[in-house]
């Protein structure tokens, strides 16, 4: 109550109430002119805020707000009232608690603060962004912490003031050069809130040269091992690259790419490694991974991939920056880092494809680097020396490799998603490295234990091992096979010779009495197994996606395939299935039969499409394969394999996706052939030569021909006339390309015209408008060509249109005709069955009595009407064939007239465009020279404007010195004033008794005075 006693006027026997204290203390803060009072007013109030909050705001915020902007000399009273400022904004919950503004949760209070503070007329946020620079770090604190909260109310807002203000964003990024960390690690906190979505204070903050303040900063605090500071910081240059492509290209061009390396390393022994090609990874070192490393770490790697991401116009300069710069080598050594964790691990491996997609360069460096480590798995070491291995091995091996026991398989999951992700963005685009991979496929050698047998395979046998045992593989590793299936794929996908070396692989051993059998059969076989087994349903997914892959395109494969004929029957079998099937497996079977049917095209093949087509429209029928074909297609697993993205199988954190059953291979394979299917299985066995779209259906190979080939890269865009025309700079928009500055005092020597920048303004509008003319004339001489050529066409299309409707009509009744006579040759062919009939049975009765003349006269009356039947029939007949070749003629006639009239509407057509073509290609001529003349004079604006804004500045520095010898005399000024009163005071404490000893100058005085006496006697 010590406040109520001074400030209150309280008499002997009454106090005042809070509300009348603080309105009292309010009204000193606004009206005293002492500074003493307005200080102990505001410390006052500060004492009062915490418990009357509201109160306080609602009486003295305005009063705070003067004296913040009149008393900006006195620290201390500074920091008082920024305290309750900040304390008025900051939301806070019921219980006094400031809240997470994250949470979506409002304080109506500290919003109606907040509102008065944005609408303040006198632009209180000026004020703030000067008070940044102070030299007292309290201040700086408590602003830059006051502008936090402002900006969680409305940050839209407040960046908007900023930005207009000339220092702004350029006093928030001196903060992250501070020397004290509180007052650092609050401005980078308000720095990362202000750049998540608006993308002109990124580009700002990074042209203030941010980035080298972020990763000093993370270089002080110890790198991706350090503390919470070094992921805001992280955070921070996430933000300012994210969906930039400028700052991306600025972060390059400054060198920014080269120092992400140092970011990676987690041991500094092996800062080093990797350098020459080979790196070196040793697991029995083990670093303790806390989680904020892991945290820092997964940002780090999320920055790297964010600069490469697939489609922007900078990822190649961006991948090739960072070959350049060696980043390869510790993404690997942190990917095969056995103690780090499995979501870490997975990005740097995601990273790695990233870098190295559709690069060739980067892809055939990654394929020459060699890796000495341990197997990622806790068996029990062998002795034996590590060899160096090709980095693709080591992949494959992660991905279809034993989980270590010690790691959940939730966990170890997204780490097989990831290598396998990599090795298609090796094998993307690069035949090469497909034929490479093709060649290590061999059949895998008798291992003396599981550990020898993954350390010592090569990477093609690894998968065709995994494979062949999916049985030995326990329920949680059987996600192996999905991805051993999934690795065999893309190595074989599109390119035939890889499947000639797949199915070049035979297992049995003849030695032995075995017969050997192809790899494909053998698969089928496991599909088979798996199958009556009750095993997962993604094992024989797998298998059977497989071999829809490999067969193709591939008449060999297919032949190969019916060598054995249980493989048929199989897929009949489940197909016909109707309980106990699982109806993605029946699916599968039902799109591979039919690509069975469509690619049997071999001449040596052992079962032909004749033997083939009466088992699909008769065992099977075309209907049902049809039917279980769309059902797998609008089953939700093969949609949601459909809505990922190609070779992502996973999140970051872990878990099993339990929805996943199909890969991107088969996805996209199923997209691309499934019209295909549809149409081919309606063809008959011999329909496949007469039919001219066949060759379509097949994938262009009626025959076969070799490899397939790939399809085409996507179009480029057509921009239209109106974004062409938008792109433009309008005459509307040039003077705001000039700086502020440009508009200043003509006192600077040197300073630009401003008559010059008006007669370039000018002609630069004068550009603009004369484009748009021509513009506004090629659009018009556009649309008179298409309107001339529409009404050409149309009449011509309506004369060609009559002639086709009366050709129609003659032929429908040349039709009708037809029918007529073919109805009256029809009755005629009964009549004469039944003279037939008669005369057969006269021939009977004439056996019996050969001997009576009538019945012989009866038969010559018989055989004579017979013979007039069937001259009436073959005159019918003629008349009928003369009428056809009529009709046709007719026909004949009326399609080269409807030719000719097409081929005059074309050539009319194409004179009309050649016409306007000329046109229209001379006024592109003009529009070209006005944009160059446009880009010259912006070109000189610019200059000009970089002129006026260097004499700005020179200005404004003037202008500061002048503010510093003004402020000097001031103080020397106050100075003396102080002197003289000192003196004063001095002088009535003498007169009081008080024993003062002399000053220098006073002393002075006196002797002085006393020679004066001496000489005056």
């Amino acid at each position: 109550m010590d406040f109520f006693k001074r400030y209150g006027a309280i008499g002997a026997q009454q106090q005042q109430s809070p509300s009348e204290t603080i309105q009292r203390m309010a009204d000193t803060v606004e009206t005293s002119t002492l500074l003493e009072d307005r200080r102990a007013a505001v410390l006052g109030l500060k004492g009062l805020t915490r418990d009357y909050r509201e109160e306080v705001g609602d009486a003295a915020l305005p009063a705070l707000l003067k004296a913040l902007k009149e008393d900006s000399e006195d620290q201390n009273m500074l920091k008082a009232i920024l305290e309750m400022l900040t304390n008025f904004c900051t939301r806070n919950s019921p219980k006094g608690d400031a809240l997470d503004v994250g949470n979506g949760s409002s304080d109506p209070v500290a919003d109606k603060f907040s509102q008065v503070i944005l609408d303040d007329k006198d632009d209180v946020i000026s004020t703030f962004l000067e008070l940044l620079g102070d030299s007292y770090y309290y201040v700086r604190y408590y602003t830059v912490q006051l502008l936090g909260a402002l900006h969680k109310y409305s940050g839209e807002e407040l960046q908007k003031r900023i930005l207009i203000s000339p220092m702004g964003v350029g006093r928030l990024v001196d903060l992250l050069s501070d020397q004290h960390e509180f007052v650092r690690i609050e401005g980078i906190q308000l720095l990362i809130a202000m750049t998540e979505s608006n993308a002109d204070i990124q580009k700002i903050v990074a042209f203030e040269n941010a980035f080298d303040y972020l990763l000093n900063i993370v270089n002080d605090e110890g790198g991706a091992r350090g503390n919470i500071v070094v992921q805001d910081c992280l955070q921070l240059l996430h933000n300012l690259l994210n969906y930039n492509i400028s700052n991306q290209n600025f972060f390059r061009e400054t060198s920014g790419i080269q120092k992400l390396p140092d970011l990676l390393i987690t041991d500094p022994s092996q800062a080093a490694a990797g350098r020459g090609g080979q790196a070196t990874v040793d697991n029995d070192e083990e670093l303790e991974w806390t989680a904020q490393h892991a945290r820092n770490m997964l940002v780090v790697l999320d920055i790297i991939r964010m600069l490469i991401q697939p489609g922007n116009t900078n990822t190649e300069s961006n991948q090739t920056a960072m070959q350049q710069c060696g980043i390869i080598p510790p993404l690997l050594q942190l990917a095969l880092a056995y103690e780090a964790p499995s979501s870490v691990r997975s990005q740097a491996l995601y990273a790695i494809g990233d870098i190295i997609r559709s690069h060739h360069a980067n892809q055939n460096l990654f394929q020459r680097i060699l890796i000495t480590a341990a197997i990622d798995d806790d068996s029990e070491p062998t002795g034996e020396k590590s060899i160096p291995e090709p980095a693709i091995v080591i992949v494959i091996r992660l991905s279809v490799g034993r989980r270590p026991t010690v790691v959940p398989a939730n966990e170890y999951y997204i780490v097989r998603a990831a290598a396998a992700y990599l090795v298609q963005a090796y094998v993307g685009n690069n035949s090469d490295a497909q034929l490479a991979l093709a060649a290590t496929l061999t059949p895998p050698n008798e291992p003396s234990s599981a550990h020898e047998s993954e350390l010592h395979q090569s990477a093609g046998s690894m998968i065709v091992s995994v494979l062949l045992n999916w049985s030995e593989s326990s329920k949680d590793d059987l996600w192996r096979v999905w991805y051993a299936s999934l690795l065999l794929s893309t190595i074989i996908r599109g390119h035939n010779e890889c499947k000639e070396q797949a199915l070049k692989i035979s297992l049995g051993d003849q030695s032995k009495g075995e017969e050997p059998l192809p790899l494909i059969n053998e698969l089928m076989s496991q599909a088979r197994q798996a199958t009556q087994q009750g095993a997962d349903a993604r094992v024989s997914i797998s298998l059977l996606t497989l071999i829809c892959v490999w067969l193709v395109n591939f008449p060999r494969g297919v032949s190969a395939f019916l060598d054995e004929s249980s493989n048929l029957s199989f897929l009949v079998e489940q197909i016909n299935g109707s309980s106990g099937v699982n109806t993605l497996v029946q699916g599968v079977a039902a799109f591979l039969f039919g690509l069975v049917y469509q690619f049997d095209l071999d001449a040596e093949s052992p079962m032909s499409r004749d033997a083939i087509y009466p088992i699909l429209s008769k065992r099977v029928g075309t209907d049902q394969l049809q039917i279980r074909v769309q059902r797998l297609r609008d089953s939700k697993e093969f949609q949601y394999a459909v809505g990922l993205a190609a070779g992502t199988h996973s999140n970051v954190y872990g878990g099993v996706p339990m929805e996943v059953y199909f890969d991107n291979v088969f996805t996209d394979l199923f997209k691309a052939h499934y019209e295909s299917f549809r149409a081919a299985v309606r063809l008959g066995p011999h329909d496949a030569m007469a039919n001219p779209s066949y060759a379509h259906l097949q994938g262009g190979m009626v025959g076969y021909a070799g490899s397939a080939t790939p399809g085409s890269a996507p179009g480029t865009p057509h921009m239209t006339g109106a974004a062409f025309s938008s792109s433009l700079v309008s005459p509307t928009m040039l003077p705001a390309v000039l700086p502020s500055g440009s508009q200043g005092s003509g006192s600077t020597e040197n300073m630009v015209p401003k008559r010059e920048l008006e007669a370039v303004n000018t002609k630069l509008a004068e550009q603009a408008s004369e484009l748009a003319k021509l513009r506004q004339a090629l659009e018009d001489a556009t649309r008179e060509a298409r309107s001339a050529a529409t009404v050409k066409t149309l009449e011509e299309g309506q004369r060609a249109g009559a002639q086709v409707e009366e050709e129609r009509q003659l032929r429908a009744n040349a039709e009708a005709e037809r029918d007529t006579h073919a109805d009256e040759l029809s009755q005629l062919r009964a009549q004469l069955g039944e003279v037939h009939n008669q005369l057969a049975e006269i021939q009977g009765q004439q056996q019996d009595a050969a001997d009576s003349g009538a019945e012989s006269a009866r038969i010559a009356e018989l055989e004579q009407q017979i013979n007039s039947l069937k001259l009436d029939g073959e005159k019918k007949h003629i008349d009928w064939q003369a009428q056809r070749d009529e009709m046709q003629k007719k026909l004949t006639n009326a399609e080269k007239q409807v030719v000719k009239a097409a081929a005059a509407v074309r050539n009319t057509t194409k004179k009309k465009e050649q016409q306007q073509a000329g046109v229209v290609e001379s006024l592109k001529k003009q529009v070209q020279e006005k944009d160059e003349q446009i880009a010259k004079l912006t070109a000189q604006a610019e200059e000009f404007a970089q002129k006026a804004k260097q004499l700005e500045q020179m200005d404004e520095l003037k202008e500061r010195m002048a503010s510093l010898e003004k402020e000097q005399e001031d103080l020397l000024v106050y100075l003396a004033d102080q002197d003289l009163q000192a003196k004063e005071f001095r002088a009535k404490l003498r007169k009081y008794g008080e024993d003062i000893s002399l000053s220098d100058e006073e002393g002075d005085d006196d002797d002085n005075d006393d020679e004066d006496d001496e000489d005056d006697n």
